[in-house]
């Protein structure tokens, strides 16, 4: 019997020991919970440009293009000039063998009918032609248009003679243009307008047949007070003052690319967190650090 109180006793002990050091386990724990500082990055709102632009997908044609037709019908005896060559209008490109019956066989010339390069050349020596059939292909790009579509919904964005920005991938450039036309027709399956902008090609870097990338700007303020775009959370954002964060409500206006406008609800020098701010409730400690250090 006394062998048995003294197991009991010694199970009764352990039990006791062991709960003892889970307290102190959880009572640490909740201490260094309260005291954990948490890192996030932080960025000053500053006032400045706020910019929204919306990119599109749109062509670049040529300001004129020209099909070259022969007179008559004939045989193409000489080609003058390669594809890609510059050409005036009423230059020959071609000369060709009068065949029509009836018709003493004399050589005449096929011309351009505009200023241009060549675009294609549509037959070779020795080929028949006819009034009927296209030989050759005459471009003027030196002027060029970009043909795009624009949502319905940013009609209102879009108007005459208004300036739009071109960028085309593999050119280390950027173009301007502007807007020429517009269709007051919506096209009922895409729900988009058809737009197209007049850009100057003097370097005749931009070739018919290439796609651009064009940038409308949707809306524009040059001194608000901004926050990075990724700062804000639905209508609210965190502030930390005096190493806590704070949540706060705020009034957004422009919504850019970038950057945020700021109405109510900030001051301007205010370090708002743009990394972090996920993990917060508000009022948690932090050790802010600023962007780029």
């Amino acid at each position: 019997m006394r062998k048995w109180l003294i197991i009991i006793i010694v199970i009764v002990v352990l039990i006791a020991a062991f709960m003892l050091r889970m307290g102190a386990n959880q009572r640490r724990g909740q201490s260094e919970e309260v005291t954990t500082v948490i890192p996030v990055e932080v960025v000053p709102a500053t006032k400045g440009r706020v910019l929204s632009t919306c990119e599109v997908l749109g062509t670049i044609m040529a300001d004129k293009t020209a099909q070259v037709f022969p007179e008559t019908m004939g045989r193409i005896m000489r080609v003058l000039v390669k594809e890609g060559a510059y050409v005036n209008k009423d230059a020959n490109i071609m000369a060709m063998r009068n065949e029509t019956v009836g018709f003493e066989y004399e050589e005449g010339f096929i011309k351009s009918p505009i200023d241009g390069n060549i675009g294609k050349m549509m037959v070779d020596v020795g080929s028949m032609v006819s009034p009927q059939a296209p030989v050759a292909l005459i471009v003027d790009y030196s002027r060029v248009k970009i043909e795009f579509h624009v949502a319905e919904v940013n009609m209102g964005c879009v108007k005459g003679n208004q300036r739009v920005d071109i960028v085309v991938d593999g050119i280390d450039q950027n173009f301007s243009a502007r807007i020429s036309e517009i269709s007051p027709v919506i096209d009922p399956m895409t729900r988009t307008a058809a737009v197209k902008a007049e850009a100057l090609n003097p370097k005749k870097l931009l070739k018919p047949g290439m796609t651009a990338r064009v940038q409308i700007n949707l809306g524009e303020k040059t001194d608000a007070l901004r926050i990075p775009i990724d700062a804000l959370l639905d209508s609210y954002l965190f502030v930390v003052t005096d190493s806590t964060a704070e949540r706060r409500d705020v009034t957004v206006g422009l919504v850019g690319d970038d950057y945020v406008e700021i109405i109510e609800g900030l001051a301007e020098g205010e370090n708002v967190i743009v990394v972090g701010q996920q993990r917060l409730a508000g009022d948690e400690k932090v050790n802010p650090i600023f962007r780029g250090e």
